[in-house]
């Protein structure tokens, strides 16, 4: 009776080696071929420690989503408004595209400008509501949808060294900081 409890033991260790190397084999398989198991996004291959330089015109992946700047210049004015003596209007256009597996919030959080002496969040949208080229303070973006919109920045106008900041939430312990040199 003995020799049949031991018998089965073997039996169990040997069929459990068997399907963790099995499993081992195809995570292998699928780690070879690019799968980034972190947000269901099998293109994200971006290692998120410090800071990672915008380029205009250039694909960026985040965890969440990728991104596209397509222009980022000063502006007199937007949509009939001008900056506040001694400011200057930035006007950035950007497209957001989803590659996280679940819709996810999306809006203007994450996003300022600042040349080391100050800090601009994106101008309130006050008189801009309903203006669809607008980023929205907050929306929904889904695996495989792109959004285009603009960002409106007011800043000194004697700054020097102005960037372009994107801070990705949720993903403190990486310290992800996506930065674009404006001057």
């Amino acid at each position: 009776m003995e020799e049949r409890e031991e018998g089965k033991g073997i039996g169990i260790i040997i069929a459990t080696i068997a399907i963790v190397g099995v499993a081992l084999i195809l995570l292998i398989g699928l780690l070879v071929r690019g799968v980034d198991f972190t947000n269901g996004s099998p293109n994200n291959t971006v290692d998120y420690v410090g800071v990672i330089e915008i380029e205009v015109g250039r694909v960026h992946t985040t965890w969440w989503f990728n991104f596209t700047i397509h222009s980022a210049e000063a502006v007199y004015s937007y949509a009939g408004h001008t900056a506040a003596y001694g400011h200057q209007l930035w006007e950035v256009v950007i497209t957001q595209t989803g590659t996280f597996i679940d819709p996810i919030p999306m809006g203007t959080f994450g996003w300022f400008m600042d040349d080391n002496s100050f800090r601009a969040d994106i101008f309130p949208h006050m008189g801009f509501e309903g203006r669809d080229e607008m980023m929205p303070e907050d929306f929904w973006l889904n695996r495989g949808q792109s959004k285009t919109h603009t960002m409106l920045f007011e800043v000194p106008s004697d700054t020097t060294n102005l960037t372009l900041n994107f801070i990705e939430i949720g993903q403190i312990e990486t310290g992800a900081r996506f930065m674009l040199n404006l001057q």
